[in-house]
């Protein structure tokens, strides 16, 4: 045991510690003092890391540590970690709405690609969870449904595209994020079913996940007392030791989500709750981007190795770390062949639910909305409207409009034919100014069209049924495309519902 400790690199406790974390830093300067204190087996990378020069920050990172693991979250849609100067690929959601797993695999691929080419070696995805709250606050469009064997297949799918890239897989969140109604990065999540109803739904395409012999998942920071009546299943044994591990026969690398959400932050503390979940079973500990939070956690897992935690535990994180570095794969995209795959899934994404298509572009108001999205801002449906619905003219307002916006909106539909309206929820509530705007255009009695730009289901919201409905399942800018296009005629969109009982 002790040979394989210095084969891997190990010695004191305090070096061991630094086997279970994944650290993440701000700004894009390596934090070489740091790394040197804490040896963590991998670093994560968020959007603020990537703004100059990515490439460059990580081979800074590998030029320090080769077996330093790097990882970030390139889901597609809304969590999209690298995302300037590469092609924005539309969310898990439009994907299964296309029904084609071959598609979801070459998406997937071409997501891994990315980030290969950033020198990186896993991606963080894809997402398991069974979208089976239509108020989930954080999951939503990152789902790739609310049925779970779709869910099993689409997922199974990316994740097979990422794995030919060469990066690695990482199926989340464990036992599953989607049949709650609290966001966990902010509180403690409860799902009260049986355990029956688990398995039936949640569970499912982990369990296929696990029986294809994928390399890691990541856990939920979720209470589920059906597995666990006290401790979230992040800290639990019962739910990573006794039920991933022992019954379900997971092999591979056990990740927590960020340690620093509020669900577990707010509960039980830095340090503790890094204690309990390598005791429960996780071997790689996300920790935020906060140095004393980060050597809190070092500390106290320091002490607790060969004490509390035997010293083989940090000999396994590290070893099933290093599996998780990328191997040799095939990355033959160019940039023009991901932009069209990107659009293809645009356009395969799109649910026409009903309404008169194509609409004549001449005499066409179409309103967009500056969403505030803090992953990637995108052009308006407005913005491209020109290019995208010939003749059409475009006005846009705030993600929340204003009154004045809304008196200025009205005002310009009374000189048009027929008005496309674009809408959008994904985190947070429906907007009143939104719901304020339709009702208002409603009452100029112009032909009203509605394209949905986050989650599908804005139409059980409106004041109001609209002549039109179309679902995008995202504001990137080749689903915003495809929505005009498709208003345009110039494809007949055939998207599948599948964000659960339709509206």
């Amino acid at each position: 045991m002790r040979l394989l400790a210095l084969a891997l690199g190990l010695g004191t406790a305090a070096a061991q510690a630094g086997s279970f974390l994944v650290m993440s830093f701000k700004g894009e300067e390596v934090p070489y003092e740091l790394l040197r204190r804490v040896r963590p087996s991998g670093v994560i990378l968020y959007p603020s890391n990537l703004r100059r020069d990515p490439v460059d920050l990580v081979r800074r990172l590998k030029a320090f540590d080769p077996q330093l693991v790097v990882m970030l979250d390139q889901e597609g849609g809304p969590f999209t970690t690298y995302r300037e100067g590469v092609v924005r690929f539309p969310s898990a959601m439009a994907l299964s709405a296309s029904g084609d797993e071959g598609l979801v695999e070459r998406v997937g691929w071409a997501l891994g690609c990315q980030v290969r080419r950033l020198g990186a070696d896993v991606n963080l995805a894809p997402v398991l969870d069974v979208n089976l709250n239509p108020q989930n606050p954080i999951i939503g469009l990152r789902s790739f449904g609310a049925d779970p064997e779709r869910v099993a297949r689409m997922g199974l799918a990316f994740a097979r595209g990422i794995l030919r890239s060469g990066a690695k897989p990482v199926g989340k969140h464990f036992p599953g994020h989607g049949d709650t109604a609290t966001d966990s990065h902010l509180d403690l999540p409860r799902v009260d079913k049986p355990r029956e109803a688990l398995e039936q739904a949640e569970l499912l395409p982990f369990r296929r996940y696990v029986a294809a012999g994928m390399p890691a998942l990541m856990t939920a920071h979720i209470l589920f007392p059906a597995l666990d009546p006290v401790l979230p299943a992040t800290l639990s044994e019962r739910v990573l030791t006794g039920l991933l591990r022992k019954e379900m026969g997971f092999q591979g690398a056990i990740l927590t989500d960020d340690m620093a959400m509020g669900a577990i932050k707010k509960n039980f503390g830095a340090g503790e709750a890094a204690f309990l979940a390598v005791k429960a079973g996780a071997d790689l500990l996300l920790v935020e981007p906060d140095e004393r939070a980060l050597l809190e956690v070092h500390a106290r897992l320091a002490r607790a190795l060969g004490q509390e935690i035997g010293r083989e535990r940090a000999e396994a994180a590290r070893r099933r770390a290093l599996a998780l570095l990328a191997h040799k794969g095939d990355c033959p995209f160019t940039p023009k062949e991901e932009e069209a795959l990107a659009l293809e899934a645009a356009r395969r994404g799109v649910v026409h639910l009903f309404g008169s298509l194509p609409l004549p572009g001449p005499g066409t108001l179409v309103l967009g909305l500056r969403i505030s999205d803090r992953y990637g801002a995108e052009p308006t449906l407005a913005d491209l409207a020109p290019t995208h619905l010939p003749g059409s003219q475009g006005f846009n307002l705030s993600e929340n409009p204003t009154l004045e916006e809304v008196d200025r909106a009205a005002y310009l539909a009374m000189g048009a034919e027929r008005v496309v309206l674009s809408t959008y929820r994904w985190l947070g509530g429906f907007k009143e100014g939104q719901k304020a705007l339709f009702k208002r255009l409603a009452e100029t009695g112009k032909p009203l069209y509605v394209v949905a730009l986050g989650n599908p289901d804005d139409l059980r919201l409106l004041p109001g049924r609209p002549q039109g409905y179309l679902a995008t399942h995202g504001h990137r800018a080749v689903q915003v495309r495809a929505a005009l296009e498709a208003l345009a005629g110039k494809y007949t969109p055939r998207g599948q519902w599948v964000f659960g009982g339709v509206p």
